[in-house]
């Protein structure tokens, strides 16, 4: 009996630490499925259906590399760039196009192209920036140009510590650009000059970007890679002081990435900022001091409007935030890994791209998507159709749209800038 009794028992604790696994497999697998799921799209009732103003080629795109060339606009024109270093200015209400410049030192002839040796390539990948009457546009190769946007000339290309994937910035006489070995650097916009520069830590593993910076109220904003908000003096490039938006939490090296690459969003007295597994804070300019702090995970860029801060978190959540107080508004979970591009406002709408080239338009008060739109072989000629079979197409989002006025501008993976109008 006692035999039969322990070998029963042993029977059960068999049984048991045998479903106790296959419960725990099920959990790691839930939690790993969940991880992973990319959100399919639900179908949507379209209220308002989006038209094509223009199309045209800006260049030959940014293929798969990480890149933050956005286009600008400044009056009549819209800029955009190549990673290999083409950009153009088009009319923005027409398309066409007014100049275009190839930054490249050593610029490929009209017979290199038409035998693909078109290799060199600048490494475009951070900007456009439009101020003083020129554009500004980093490089992975280290390096600031700056162009007219008059007619397109190349003005000064300046060397700088680290490679600029984020857009410089432009205030009080000044260009400032952070890179990612943790330099920021304060330049002279007519000459390329530098000023000062300074650097911060920068931990072993980072998430690839960096924080675009902000020049206001006599001082560069700045997020760091080390979770911070920091403001130096744009006299002297002293630190007056920085401020925790993030802390490290976790015990896996992704689950202690607290990268802050947000670019900071300055209105009146206070700084709005985000961190990747960190928080969103309201930050007072001068002291540095937590006005409030929620927990949100983003490493894009903020959209404020009309007191409402606007973003989309790392899980592809777009949500809106009263910007005085921290409250949640709306959120809209329908794009769950989706990776969206930072929310941009058009007329009553919040614009979106995502990873397959769809845009989607939310309603601004309720977050409930109103209008979707693709990029499809159907939208073109019968001639682009046919050369598309021997050029590569990639029409997925990448950087957020860019609104002017009644239209809204998209640039896909491919170079193709184009002109949308949502009535």
């Amino acid at each position: 009996m006692l035999l039969k009794s322990v070998k029963t028992s042993g029977i059960k604790l068999a049984l048991l630490a045998s479903l106790s696994a296959s419960m725990l497999m099920g959990c790691e697998t839930t939690e790993e499925n969940e991880a992973t799921r990319i959100a399919e799209l639900k179908p949507i009732n379209i209220t308002r259906h989006v038209d094509v103003e223009w199309r045209e080629q800006a260049g030959s795109g940014v293929d798969n590399y990480f890149s933050n060339l956005q286009p600008a606009i400044v009056g009549d024109l819209i800029f955009a760039a190549s990673r290999k270093g083409e950009v153009i200015a088009y009319n923005k209400l027409t398309g066409e196009t007014v100049w275009e410049t190839d930054t490249r030192i050593n610029t490929p002839s009209l017979l290199d192209k038409i035998l693909l040796n078109d290799n060199e390539t600048d490494k475009l990948s951070g900007g456009i920036t439009a101020a003083y009457k020129n554009i500004y546009i980093g490089s992975e190769n280290g390096e600031i140009i700056a162009l007219s946007q008059a007619d397109g000339k190349l003005l000064w290309r300046q060397k700088v510590p680290g490679e600029v994937v984020a857009a410089p910035d432009a205030g009080d006489g000044w260009i400032a650009a952070s890179t990612t070995s943790g330099h920021v650097v304060v330049l002279h916009p007519d000459t390329g000059e530098q000023r000062w520069q300074s650097e911060t830590t920068v931990p072993t593993l980072t998430l690839r970007g960096t924080s675009s910076p902000t020049i206001a109220s006599g001082g560069v904003l700045v997020g760091t890679a080390t979770g911070k908000l920091q403001v130096m003096l744009l006299e002297q490039g002293l630190l007056a002081w920085d401020s925790p938006i993030a802390v490290v939490k976790g015990t896996t090296e992704l689950e202690r990435l607290i990268d802050v690459d947000s670019k900071p969003v300055v209105v009146g007295s206070e700084v709005f900022m985000i961190a990747y597994n960190g928080n969103l804070a309201s930050v007072d300019i001068q002291s540095g001091r937590i006005n409030w702090k929620r927990e949100y995970s983003s490493y894009r860029n903020l959209t404020l409007d009309a007191g409402v801060i606007y973003l989309t978190d790392s899980k592809g959540f777009v949500t809106a935030v009263d910007a005085a107080t921290g409250t949640e508004k709306w959120t809209n979970n329908d794009f769950y890994n989706r990776r969206l591009t930072q929310p941009v406002v058009y007329k009553d709408t919040i614009v979106v791209g995502d990873f397959e080239g769809y845009f989607h338009f939310l309603d601004k008060s309720s977050g409930i998507e109103i209008s979707r739109y693709k990029l499809d072989d159907y939208d073109y000629s019968v001639f682009h159709w046919f050369t598309s079979w021997f050029t590569s197409e990639d029409r997925r989002a990448y950087t957020a749209p860019v609104a002017s006025n009644e239209l809204l501008y998209i640039q896909t993976r491919d170079g193709e800038l184009t002109a949308l109008r949502l009535p």
